[in-house]
């Protein structure tokens, strides 16, 4: 999808042109790049901020969303406390697959759309990036396909690295999709998380990718103890 002007944005999403300004540095909007001071936004996230659906409470800290993410994924998130894993566990129960998407909307408050000549290595991939691995298409009951493009995580301290690594440059129609954790994230950004790959499906215009992410999350969500 191209690019689109901060007023575009605001139209497009019925806010402010200053509301739109704030989602952009708050990363739920990823900016492409700066012309003359303005900022140009990628349209693919206007258009999926624009379908989110607000649920009950706050979106997480990118800890919270990770350690979401982590038990999901039927795995462990031994940075939170306690306490906050307890209520962690408790809002994922009475939540549905929009609620949790909505929850862990700020996982990756950096998103940058580049271009290289390397291969994904560094990059753990999700959404549609999984797909070239039959496991993954079949976990998703999707087809294995390989668009030539990547979209992949990078925790914060390697990124400098991967992109040197990678070749990468900045480029709004590039066919890399970089999403950054930060260092307080809590996870090491390691292996896939299935919940992460779901949520970054359902944020897909493909209404096949979209649906089964959704009914991925849903069934993980079923398992919650």
């Amino acid at each position: 999808m191209s690019e689109m002007s901060v007023s575009a944005a605001a139209q497009h999403l019925k806010v402010t042109p200053r509301q739109v300004a704030r989602l952009a540095r708050s990363g739920e909007l990823t900016v492409t790049r700066r012309v003359g001071g303005a900022l140009l936004l990628d349209g693919a996230s206007v258009h999926r901020r624009a379908h989110a659906r607000p649920a009950r409470g706050r979106p997480a800290t990118p800890a919270g969303a990770w350690a979401a993410l982590a038990l999901l994924s039927g795995e462990t998130a031994d940075w939170l406390e306690p306490a906050a894993l307890s209520r962690l566990r408790a809002r994922l129960r009475r939540s549905c697959a929009e609620d949790v998407a909505w929850m862990v909307r700020r996982r990756s408050p950096r998103i940058e759309r580049m271009q290289g000549w390397g291969d994904a290595t560094g990059l753990i991939p999700t959404g549609a990036s999984v797909l070239t691995d039959p496991y993954w298409s079949d976990y998703f009951e999707l087809s294995a396909v390989d668009r030539g493009t990547h979209d992949g995580y990078v925790p914060q301290k390697k990124y400098a690295a991967t992109i040197r690594d990678l070749g990468l440059i900045e480029d709004p129609e590039g066919d890399f999709t970089i999403r950054v954790v930060p260092a307080s994230a809590g996870w090491q950004v390691d292996r896939v998380l299935p919940a992460a790959v779901a949520v970054d499906l359902m944020e897909s215009l493909d209404t096949r990718e979209a649906a089964a992410g959704n009914l991925a999350l849903t069934r993980m969500l079923g398992r919650v103890s």
